[in-house]
């Protein structure tokens, strides 16, 4: 098996990071999604700066930015939704949200969401909506594999150029990854790869993007695979790029020893002086890749 060197304050083997999928949604400026708690983590839909009719739904958008829940459901349903979509949306969302989280509550967003799906099914509310389903069905309550996925497919079929696309399908990689058991390891690789035309797209999200190549590389460490996609998905990645200091270094670091491994001499040296030109020598793994770094110096080209 092959030592990498393990990130800052972790275990030696190279575990998935699922928390890092879930990113703003810049959607012209009106609204994000924010992921909180695993019981949670439905998304809550935030109106920034977007003038609306009802003052009290206006309110409602700003206490879901705020993670103010329970508020936020008290401003949605302080008058009927009416025909407002949006508004009916954040009701629902809130409501997912709100603690305490109960199977009751779960039950009645579901039918709400639906009840928005089934009304309209194309327009945006709708696909927020579908996010939202998938989400429950995958955290909140038991559903099969087969029905969780068939949820984020539906997003992504919906809109593939959406960020709700982005971070379904990025949800859907960690799915066949870590939760298909019917599924050999190379299998679980190729199906979650399959995905990169969404997930893997720089734009909107690229920190979503950054986080699905990394995903993909570590779940191939995780399983004792390595092979040149998996330079390959890091390298992809770090072409990204990502505003995280840690996720950076970790990266580099992950560059440094995947590309030694399989024998890129000169690529891990350069990833290696990245790396320590870029960490704290405080980091528990500077001294290490030093050491490395100098050994692979002196062997012959």
């Amino acid at each position: 098996m092959l030592r990498i060197i393990p990130q800052a304050n972790a275990t030696p083997r190279l575990l998935p990071v699922h928390s890092k999928l879930s990113t703003f949604l810049p959607l012209a400026g009106f609204r994000r999604s924010v992921c909180r708690g695993a019981l949670a983590c439905g998304l809550a839909l935030a109106a920034v700066g977007m003038a609306r009719a009802a003052p009290a739904a206006d309110e409602g958008w700003e206490l879901l930015a705020g993670y103010l829940f329970r508020d936020a459901h008290d401003a949605f349903t302080r008058e009927p939704a009416g025909p407002d979509r949006m508004r009916a949306l954040g009701e629902a969302a809130s409501l997912l949200n709100a603690p305490p989280v109960t199977a009751g509550r779960v039950a009645q967003a579901e039918e709400q969401l639906r009840g928005l799906v089934a009304a309209n099914p194309a327009d945006e509310p709708a696909l927020y909506a579908r996010y939202l389903l998938a989400r429950i069905a995958h955290l909140h309550r038991p559903a099969e594999g087969a029905e969780i996925e068939s949820a984020y497919r539906a997003v992504i079929s919906a809109s593939p150029g959406h960020p709700l696309a982005q971070l379904a399908a990025g949800k859907l990689a960690l799915l066949l990854l870590y939760e298909r058991p019917d599924l050999a390891v190379p299998q679980r690789l190729a199906a979650a790869a399959a995905l990169a035309p969404v997930a893997g797209a720089a734009a909107p999200l690229p920190e979503t993007a950054g986080a699905y190549y990394r995903a993909l590389a570590n779940a191939a460490l995780y399983y004792d695979v390595l092979d040149e996609r998996v330079l390959a998905w890091l390298q992809r990645a770090d072409a990204i790029g990502t505003g995280d200091v840690v996720n950076a270094t970790g990266l580099r670091i992950q560059l440094a020893e995947v590309a030694r491994a399989l024998g890129r001499r000169e690529e891990a040296l350069g990833y290696y002086r990245q790396f320590l030109a870029t960490a704290v020598p405080t980091d528990n793994r500077y001294r290490t890749a030093a050491e490395r770094m100098t050994e692979l110096e002196k062997e012959p080209k």
